[in-house]
This record gives structure tokens, C-alpha cells and sequence, in this order.
């Protein structure tokens, strides 16, 4: 078996997955003590400030994942997370054109099909228990995840694979490993697809930023449905709508060609941090 520590440049494709299971291991073990504060404060009747621990937790957990990456590349090569440069006005409409063709466009397609086949039950008590605080279920859903995961997935995996690979490569492989680590259907085809778009928009802009910001306003919309979206609308059986799907090409048109022709723009010097 390859090892799993990152090559003097970049890393394979073997590498990138044995690295998500190097993070699973790393999460499970910093895991550990949160859940020993967490059993500590319910023994004691502090039930209310529980999902508080656990947000908490959770942060710790991502900032101890993000940290051994960052100086386990380092032993090896020179690296730093692509967050200096700032993007433009322009940029973040086309992202958000970007985003509002993905959900035009799966909502259509895909997503159709995918929503006759019924959700994990684990996966409707894990968003239930989440939006009991809708406060903790926003931090979790549209602040964390979105940082730390473009940080892990698109800042280092992709960062790294683009090393070794072509940009094809390396973003189908992230995408791939994206959608894996959701770890339900529903929701892996979908983050398949979104790797694919943030991947590119990554190796367009070389700006995590842009990355952090696209899916934060996916996960918003996410945020938004599942905490307003009643019953009786959820249940209303969904249909193809030709005008959305072409307006959702158009869209994805537009926006690919806005950043495939934005890497040749001579202000787009990034600088890494």
C-alpha cells in the first residue's frame, strides 16, 4: 500500500485517499475528549449548554484536523493556504450564477430521480437533533463546514493534487472524495457535482475565499429550506421544468466561460499566504 504521507511534491491519487482516511482517524481521536466533556456536562444537568459544547467541539476538531495537514505538507515542501487574494465584485456574482445554474440544472435532472429514493433515517435524525437551535444548526451548516471543508478539500487535497496532475484530474478526484465523505447518497451525488464547480472555480482563481464563499451561500439556501420548506410542500411531487434546465444551462455557460477566460487576466497575480 502507498504511504500515505504527502510526496516532496504534491500527492497521488492513492495519497489524497489515503489522506481522508488519515483525517478520519485524526477526527475519531480528537473526538474522544469532546465526547467526555460532553457526557461530564450532561451527568451534571447542564443539558442546556450542551449543543454549545458540541459546536465548540466541533471547532476544535477541524482546527486540530487543519494544523497536522498544514505541518505535515510543510516536513515536505513549502506550502501555504491561497487566502490573500481578494476577489472582485464580478467574481462573486458569477459565482453565484455558478451556483444558480448547479441548483437549476440538478434540480432537473438528477435531483429528481434522486428524490424518489428515500433519505437514510440516520441522516433525518442527524438534521433533526441539528435544527432543534437553529442557531448551532447555522454556525454548523453555513459557517464551519464551509470554511474547514474548502480548507481540507479544495485548500490542500486539490492544492496538492494539482501538483502532480492536470486540472481535469485533480478536480474529478476531489469532487469524487467530496462527495464520499458525506457518506449518504442524497447528499454525495449532489456534493459530487459542487466539488466539481468549486474545484474549477478554484483552479481558475487559485482563491479559497471565493471557494469559502460559494459554499457558504449553497449551505445557506440548504439553511434556509430545511428550516422554512413546510411539509406539505417538501411532499409535492417534482417535475422537469424545461425553461429551468435551459435557464440553467445558460447560466452555467456564462459562468464557465467567465472563469476559464478570468486565468488569463493579467491582474489575477495571486500571491499565497
Amino acid at each position: 500500500m502507498e504511504e500515505l504521507a504527502v510526496e516532496k511534491r504534491g500527492i497521488s491519487i492513492f495519497g489524497a485517499f489515503g489522506l481522508v482516511i488519515l483525517i478520519f482517524i485524526i477526527q475519531v481521536l480528537l473526538y474522544i475528549p469532546v465526547e467526555i466533556i460532553g457526557m461530564i456536562i450532561r451527568r451534571i444537568g447542564l443539558n442546556n449548554i450542551n449543543s454549545y459544547i458540541n459546536i465548540a467541539g466541533e471547532i476544535f476538531v477541524n482546527l486540530g484536523v487543519v494544523y497536522f495537514l498544514i505541518k505535515r505538507i510543510r516536513k515536505k515542501e513549502e506550502f501555504n493556504l491561497k487566502v490573500k487574494y481578494k476577489p472582485n465584485y464580478k467574481e462573486y456574482i458569477f459565482a453565484l450564477l455558478f451556483l444558480a445554474a448547479h441548483i437549476l440544472i440538478f434540480g432537473n435532472t438528477l435531483g429528481i430521480l434522486i428524490d424518489k429514493i428515500e433519505v437514510s433515517q440516520w441522516v433525518v435524525e442527524a438534521f433533526d437533533e441539528m435544527f432543534i437551535n437553529p442557531i448551532i444548526a447555522f454556525l454548523s451548516i453555513c459557517v464551519i463546514a464551509p470554511i474547514f471543508e474548502e480548507i481540507i478539500y479544495r485548500g490542500i487535497i486539490l492544492e496538492q493534487l494539482s501538483k502532480k496532475y492536470n486540472s481535469i484530474i485533480s478536480v474529478t478526484t476531489s469532487a469524487v472524495i467530496f462527495g464520499l465523505i458525506h457518506a449518504n447518497l442524497h447528499q454525495s451525488v449532489n456534493a459530487f457535482f459542487i466539488g466539481l464547480i468549486i474545484g474549477f472555480i478554484y483552479i481558475k482563481t487559485n482563491s479559497l475565499l471565493l471557494c469559502i464563499f460559494w459554499h457558504f451561500a449553497n449551505n445557506f439556501l440548504v439553511f434556509i429550506s430545511s428550516m422554512y420548506i413546510t411539509e406539505a410542500v417538501s411532499d409535492v411531487v417534482l417535475t422537469v421544468s424545461i425553461f429551468q434546465l435551459l435557464l440553467g444551462i445558460i447560466l452555467l455557460i456564462a459562468s464557465f466561460i467567465f472563469f476559464n477566460w478570468r486565468k488569463d487576466d493579467s491582474d489575477c497575480n495571486i500571491s499565497e499566504t
